[in-house]
């Protein structure tokens, strides 16, 4: 059996902690964070020369399945930040845009995320804030090249 550290375990507890942390309150616009993780994703991909993305472009760009994002498009159309239609070459692929609400709404979200991390560095400090964002590059980096693994018969904290 494996024996934690203290401070791996404080480590562990700080990133379940971080879990919990909502960015941004999207209290008020009906929306959740991976609707609008799915309305910046579309306003990102979609490409002028192009009817808009297709589900596939959208689930590679989420990291999630093409029936999540199906769910999640089909609410956002419903509500009106979105609209579908069928590719002009190929009738087998829908394509997705953001409609004037869903423009909107990336607008308003990408001033909402804005402040929730300036108010974070104004908290933290230019240089501590500095230091956090290279910490949480080096993170990723480190969990990228060695994703984590479960050993049979072992447990987890």
């Amino acid at each position: 059996m494996v024996k934690d550290s203290p401070t791996g375990q404080k480590l562990f507890e700080s990133f379940m902690g971080l879990r919990t942390i909502s960015w941004v309150n999207w209290q008020g616009t009906g929306l959740k964070a991976s609707d609008i993780r799915l309305l910046f994703c579309i306003k990102k991909g979609v490409r002028s020369d192009t009817n808009g993305m297709m589900v596939s472009e959208i689930s590679n760009c989420l990291h999630v399945t093409s029936p999540t994002v199906t769910q999640l498009i089909k609410e956002l159309e419903t509500n009106g930040f979105l609209y579908r239609t069928m590719d002009e070459t190929d009738r087998r692929v829908i394509r997705v845009r953001l409609t004037e609400a869903g423009e909107v709404i990336v607008q308003k979200a990408k001033a909402a995320v804005s402040d929730a991390f300036n108010g974070l560095v104004d908290y933290l400090g230019e240089e501590d804030s500095v230091q956090l964002a290279n910490l949480l590059s080096r993170v990723s980096k480190y969990y990228k090249e060695r994703p984590p693994r479960l050993v049979e018969g072992e447990g987890v904290w």
